[in-house]
């Protein structure tokens, strides 16, 4: 199934066609978030981004592992630079509480809000309209601040065990605490068989936030027109590189990619798209293996058509050496 982005993009008029607007800046408004990885479910109990006198609350309550980086729950709106944020949250596979404080960097939060994008459906200035929280196991907490093209992480922290009272927390069971969440994980089987295979896996969620220097190409046949990609990575983060952004396709620190979209025209004039998924141990091992003597080295991750042209072969190249990425799945649809 094509993705909702794909779908709003598809349905857009290419780049060349329409006008690019950045005189217009729209009020700051945005929507706090949280999220948790998938299959690692937690329930908020208190939180909110803040100021000196003002805040923004967190939502709370529920069964939240929508996925890193993706904004599971919404909640209130505002406009304020928050300077710090606050959390206090329940893990339900460690069965554990944990609470947090930080500060946050106010200036690089109002440089972004102001920096904003543009938008490549409308053409137009845009900004960031969430500011996330996520929690994974551990209490790694990662903050980001989450637009329509862009989503990027504006910090790293580690939230400290704690206690409260459980019929304070969820009220009106008539469970006990190790009661409640044996039946909550008992009733989803994906999450309890994750669990039992896989552990908390502590640690992965900071080795998904190492970056290399590397940048995406496209190696099309002469007359192709390579218009957009939109790039997913496993830290949560995300871009979508179009206009002069992909003419200059410059090399930047990244963290590797879980997924991207693409959209070109080939040499005839047919439009295409594709949604593309990376194995993740075997992309890891290609980045690793690329890197393994020169962490500060440029890479390009290649992009081209099959032998027969019914898919794509990608490609992780440096200057000495090309690896094949080769359990990719792709999924390539005609544009109308």
């Amino acid at each position: 199934m094509i993705s909702s982005l794909l779908q709003f993009i598809v349905s857009a008029c290419s780049p060349s066609k329409r006008s690019v607007h950045t005189d217009f800046r729209p009020p700051l408004e945005y929507a706090s978030g949280i999220c948790a990885p998938k299959l690692y479910p937690i329930r908020v109990h208190t939180g909110d981004f803040y100021t000196a006198d003002d805040w923004l609350p967190l939502p709370n309550g529920g069964f939240v592992d929508a996925g890193w980086g993706s904004n599971g729950m919404n909640m209130s709106r505002s406009s304020i630079i928050p300077t710090g944020f606050k959390v206090t949250y329940f893990a339900y596979m460690e069965n554990k509480f944990y609470t947090a404080n930080f500060a946050l960097p106010s200036d690089t939060i109002r440089s972004l809000f102001k920096e904003g994008m543009i938008d490549y459906l409308t053409k137009k200035y845009d900004t960031y309209r969430a500011m996330i929280v996520g929690m994974a196991p551990g209490g790694v907490l990662v903050v980001w601040m989450q637009g329509f093209d862009k989503q990027v992480e504006i910090g790293r922290y580690l939230a400290t065990e704690t206690e409260m009272n459980w019929e304070s927390f969820i009220p009106r069971t008539g469970l006990t605490r190790e009661e409640y969440v044996f039946n909550l994980i008992d009733r989803r089987p994906v999450v309890k068989e994750n669990f039992q295979k896989n552990g908390l896996m502590l640690g992965l969620w900071d080795t998904y936030r190492i970056k290399y220097s590397w940048r995406p190409k496209f190696e099309f046949p002469e007359g192709s027109i390579s218009e957009l990609i939109r790039l997913r990575m496993f830290n949560g983060e995300y871009e979508v590189l179009w206009g002069d952004r992909f003419v200059e396709n410059s090399f930047e620190k990244r963290a590797i990619t879980e997924r991207c979209n693409l959209l070109w025209t080939d040499e005839t004039g047919k439009e295409y798209g594709a949604e593309v998924t990376f194995d993740e141990a075997e992309i890891f091992e290609a980045f690793k293996l690329i890197y393994v003597k020169d962490k500060e080295q440029d890479a390009e991750l290649i992009i081209k058509y099959n032998d027969t042209r019914t898919s794509l072969e990608f490609y992780l190249r440096s200057k000495s050496e090309e690896i094949e990425i080769k359990k990719t799945k792709v999924s390539i649809f005609k544009r109308t």
